[in-house]
């Protein structure tokens, strides 16, 4: 279980700096809050029932309550974000006025990125919002009416930010066959911190808790891929990343991703992206 909101309050905001390694432990589902993650620093997968993902610098992640997440690194150096939390409560007067549809968007596509000029525009507002909420928390006095009504008005201001100027990733996330169970959930947790060196069925099989065969049936079937075709489009991602990030030799990076043979590399990944490693990154360079 996420951590609620303090007793009292129906709105936090705040400006964290973590290491590169750090990950939830295990899933975790807020029962009293939305959630809005800023992307300063660092990349972020995210995985959830229904999709799994990727957050990099410049992105929003979208948690509404109830639904079941976990974050792991995805890149290498710190992690550092503004974190929004606020209650339904909090948010009536937004949907009284705009309807709840609006709110249902934002958080039914978890990761949002914007043009340059947008991003630059929603970070400032978070950013203001930040030093508001924390120069009434220094203050000797609670909080009134006053700065409840400026939080309110620069959370709303965001809101409708991200729902008109915000861009959906769905093409960049993996889109589930049908809602993860939690133990599926951990395996794949387990297969995206473990895709570098040579990882087994049975050992994954024992994260989740199942017996060999019983877990190749319930991943095959939640994700509509075996776990060796599943675990080859974890490794092909990376691959993607290494391409496009650094000026590694497609051997180097075949390796690196978990690959015994980079004539299996090459050969997978032509099979998914009808080109070559090296035509995707000459490709994506012009």
């Amino acid at each position: 279980m996420a951590l609620p909101l303090p007793q009292g309050k129906n709105f936090i905001i705040t400006h964290r700096k973590l290491s590169g390694d750090f990950e939830m432990p295990s899933m975790e589902v807020a029962s009293d809050h939305y959630s809005l993650g800023f992307i300063i620093h660092g990349d972020r997968k995210i995985i959830t029932p229904a999709m799994t993902y990727i957050l990099h610098a410049g992105y929003i992640n979208a948690i509404a309550p109830y639904l079941y997440h976990r974050t792991i690194p995805a890149s290498k150096g710190y992690y550092e974000s503004y974190l929004i939390k606020f209650s339904t409560e909090f948010a009536k007067d937004f949907t009284d006025n705009v309807g709840s549809q609006v709110l249902d968007n934002i958080f039914r596509h978890p990761p949002k990125h914007f043009s340059e000029e947008d991003e630059k525009k929603i970070f400032d507002l978070a950013s203001l919002l930040l030093d508001i909420y924390k120069a009434q928390e220094g203050s000797d006095f609670p909080e009134d009416a006053a700065a409840l009504f400026k939080y309110k008005n620069l959370l709303y201001t965001i809101l409708s930010f991200i729902h008109d100027r915000g861009i959906d990733d769905t093409d960049k996330s993996v889109i589930h066959d049908s809602p993860l169970s939690e133990p599926i959930m951990e395996a794949i947790c387990y297969m995206e911190k473990n895709y570098k060196r040579p990882i087994k069925i049975e050992e994954v099989a024992s994260v989740s808790g199942y017996s060999v065969s019983y877990f190749s049936r319930m991943f095959a079937s939640q994700l509509g891929s075996s776990f060796s075709e599943y675990l080859c489009t974890i490794r092909l991602k990376h691959v993607q990343n290494l391409l496009l990030t650094t000026d590694m030799s497609v051997t180097e990076i075949s390796f690196e991703c978990g690959f015994s043979y980079p004539g299996n590399m090459t050969a997978c990944f032509k099979k998914e992206f009808a080109m070559t490693p090296l035509q995707f990154r000459k490709n994506m360079q012009t």
